[in-house]
Parts: structure tokens; sequence; C-alpha cells
């Protein structure tokens, strides 16, 4: 893993706020589930939240997937701390690691298995994905974000890959204008109005961004 560290300055301060970004630990697990759950709107809880998941909640079974699985792994995350606490999160990896294996399949209910299917079947060759960034709410506003995902093109880079990718939902228009503004676009529109889950039946986007070195 690229090893990462920068300070994030605030523009309306005077100088460096005490934020610092650092690559993930096995022992960062369970705060970054917590993190993946808020993002995830309720999506976590509909994926996790089994009867044979022997009493463990969605965000203990986001944890246990991060401690030991290979592409949706800690070690693809990176973390805002701020004053020791881990307060902000970005996990990305190659879009190859959203395969669907016989496994996968038999981990979820056929309803579960099509929301997953909706993303690793738009998914862009060779490109790098971004699965997932949350800012804890009292923090954002500092630049966070952007110094994050700037982490997240720096280690797509790393690898090789040529461009960024990032799923949206249409009606998630903060998200869209942040993509925007960050050098990604509109690629696909994906209906899932037909899911349960998916209750307001807002369109999935795909945005990509093309890195440098790779126009």
């Amino acid at each position: 893993m690229l090893l990462i560290w920068a300070y994030i300055f605030d523009e309306d301060s005077a100088g460096v706020t005490e934020f610092s970004i650092r690559d993930g630990q096995l022992s960062d697990c369970h705060v970054l589930a917590r993190l993946i759950n808020e993002s995830s709107k309720g999506a976590a809880d509909y994926l996790f939240n089994q009867k044979d998941n022997h009493g463990k909640n969605a965000e203990e079974m986001v944890s246990e997937l991060l401690a030991r699985e290979v592409h949706y792994s800690y070690a693809n995350s990176v973390v805002v701390q701020f004053e020791g606490n881990v307060v902000g999160m970005a996990l990305s990896f190659p879009s190859s690691g959203l395969m669907l294996s016989e496994q996968i399949k038999q981990h979820y209910s056929e309803r579960q298995f099509q929301y997953v299917k909706y993303f690793a079947e738009n998914t862009i060759a060779d490109s790098w994905h971004l699965d997932a960034i949350c800012i804890d709410a009292e923090y954002r506003g500092n630049g966070i974000g952007r110094d994050l995902l700037q982490k997240v093109k720096q280690q797509a880079s790393y690898y090789k890959y040529p461009e960024l990718e990032v799923f949206v939902f249409a009606n998630n228009t903060g998200a869209i204008r942040f993509y925007q503004r960050h050098g990604f676009a509109e690629c696909k529109e994906i209906d899932v109005s037909g899911h349960e889950f998916l209750n307001d039946k807002s369109p999935l986007l795909l945005m990509r961004c093309q890195l440098p070195g790779y126009d």
C-alpha cells in the first residue's frame, strides 16, 4: 500500500488545521464500518442484517469483512485523524474487486443479490473504484473530502489505473456537484426502480474521472 500522510489546510483559517490523512490499519475496522454504514444510507443494514449472522449487526459484519477481504479491506482505505480519532475515510480498490462469485451469491437472498449486481455489472473495466467516502458531520467543511479524493486519485495513479469510477444516486445532488468539481462526469444511468430497497426509485449514476497522464 502506498504510504499516505498529509495535513489538511482550512482555507478560512490562518494556518494548518490539525487533521492528518494516513493509510487505514487493522485497528480502524470498527470505525471504518461505522462510517461506511452511515454513508450507505441503510444499504449495509439491508445487505448484512440476516438471521444467520449469529447475532451480529451490520456494522460488526462489515468490520469483519474489512479485516479479512482482499479488496473490500482496511488496507485499501485512507483515514482522516483529528486529535487521535478517525473522523473520516475513503475506501477504494480495483473495479475487478466487484466481481461476483458463487460464494458471494450464496451469502445473499435473491433480492439482495440483485442490489449488488446493479454495481458489479456496470463497473468500468480497468478502473479504480471509489466504494465509499464519509466524514463525520461536525468535521465537514474543512476541505477533508477534497483531500481524501485527491489521495484516492494518487492511489489509482500509483497502481497505474487510467481512471477512477464512482456510483452516485441521482437524488444525491450534493455528491454529484462535489464529484463534478473534481473532474468526474456522468457516463451511465442505471434503472433501479424495480428494487424493493430503493423506495424513491432514483436512478443510479456511474461517474468517471480520467486521471492525469492517461488523457
